[in-house]
């Protein structure tokens, strides 16, 4: 049984214990100030976002010009997103940002990544997946 389950996979779906948290902090027991609770949901999801881009990478191998500017874009946007959350624009805004942009990245990801791929199981069973999800605790949470 354990040699069928994959650590990755299963620990990417952990990722998604911090969202579960501010969920049921948000309607149950009221611990986390909203402001506090924004703004960790602001560097939680910028932490994914440039995780994401930054798996394009493959240092062993040289790769096309464009993947690695696709991979480094997502640094570019994080350090941006948290220059405006410094000057206290607001999070409301700066979340939806934030939403547009991982879907945007997951459309480009299976554009540039897994569309030539044969087995394309990583992006049916884990990206899409834990990028729609996201959104949809995202939304719970800031609603």
């Amino acid at each position: 049984m354990l040699k069928k389950i994959n650590l990755q996979y299963l620990l990417s779906y952990f990722g998604l214990v911090p969202f579960f948290i501010l969920i049921l902090d948000k309607y149950f027991f009221w611990k986390i100030k909203g402001e506090i609770s924004l703004s960790f949901l602001i560097y939680y999801i910028l932490i994914i976002f440039v995780f994401i881009g930054s798996m394009n990478w493959n240092l062993k191998i040289k790769i096309k010009e464009h993947i690695v500017i696709y991979g480094f874009l997502p640094s570019i946007f994080a350090t941006t997103i948290i220059i405006f959350n410094q000057y206290y624009s607001n999070q409301i805004y700066i979340l939806l940002v934030l939403i547009f942009l991982i879907l945007l990245q997951l459309l480009f990801d299976y554009y540039f990544i897994y569309l030539d791929e044969i087995n394309k199981h990583a992006f049916f069973y884990l990206r899409l997946p834990l990028t729609l999800l996201i959104i949809l605790f995202s939304l719970v949470i800031i609603s």
